[in-house]
């Protein structure tokens, strides 16, 4: 299956750039997005503007990429939003922009590209999840519970279409080495309530300091080509530091689990 032509969402830094200068460096014509693009190039592909939460953004986008190139063949859906704080934090209106953002700007992609995709028959859709999908992180907890909405999505989405030749698979990165939250905007929840602050503080701290020394942007790209360059993709691929927790998950009481994941966050005193 010949799957030249890639569209990478989110490719202005991190995960989505890392991606979008590999595939670009390996032949393949990419087009990367972003809300807000510079106006230039880089590295090899051309970035179009695209807001995943606007149903015209994302029509307009995909027409452009057919318009130039014929069509789409692989759709990586990396763009989207992270948001730090408390559940109780966090009001409501503010956890559905991030699940705008998270679960239904994929969405909105995903169908977007599959008519073109099941015309010719062929496809590969690459969702991003994270391992806060199956490990919820605290004070993150609606990120984790919109990446698993991205992996159940995910999973049904592979169901319907894999008779029409069209693949689906799920990148779970853990901590990606940046200090900005990479492929994410970080936001913070809307309230501020004292009986959190010092469990948050910990947390929070935890994770800049995986975003600093976790795995590179360009090792999570690296798994992106493996998957493009093989027949069958797997469903899923867990990839940088942190995989251990989730395969430890797997075989670990439920209780334990949440006390690994307290030790981990430092949410103890």
């Amino acid at each position: 299956m010949d799957r030249s032509v890639v569209l990478v969402t989110g490719a202005s830094r991190g995960i989505g750039q890392a991606t979008a200068a590999l595939l670009a460096a390996q032949g393949y014509q990419v087009f990367g997005t972003a809300t807000k693009p510079s106006g230039k190039d880089a590295a090899g592909f051309e970035m179009l503007p695209l807001d995943v939460t606007s149903d015209e953004s994302v029509a307009g986008c995909v027409s452009c990429v057919q318009d130039r190139a014929g069509r789409i063949d692989v759709l990586i859906n990396n763009a989207g939003v992270g948001l730090i704080g408390a559940i109780e934090e966090t009001p409501v209106e503010q956890a559905r922009d991030l699940f705008d953002a998270n679960l239904f700007g994929t969405a909105r992609m995903v169908s977007a590209v599959l008519p073109g995709m099941r015309q010719h028959r062929n496809g590969l859709i690459i969702n991003f999840g994270s391992l806060a999908a199956g490990l919820p992180v605290p004070f993150h907890g609606y990120l984790s519970a919109s990446k698993a909405a991205v992996i159940t999505f995910s999973d049904a989405l592979r169901l319907e279409v894999k008779y029409l030749g069209i693949a689906v698979t799920v990148v779970e990165p853990g901590m990606v080495a940046t200090h900005q939250g990479d492929r994410f905007t970080q936001l913070k929840a809307g309230r501020a309530i004292r009986d959190y602050a010092e469990q948050e503080a910990r947390a929070v701290a935890v994770m800049e300091q995986g975003q600093r020394a976790g795995t590179s942007p360009r090792a999570v790209a690296q798994t992106v080509l493996q998957i493009i360059r093989t027949n069958a993709p797997a469903r899923y691929y867990l990839v940088g530091s942190g995989r251990w927790y989730a395969r430890l998950a797997r075989i670990m009481p439920p209780s334990a689990v949440e006390s690994l994941m307290a030790r981990r966050f430092r949410l103890a005193k």
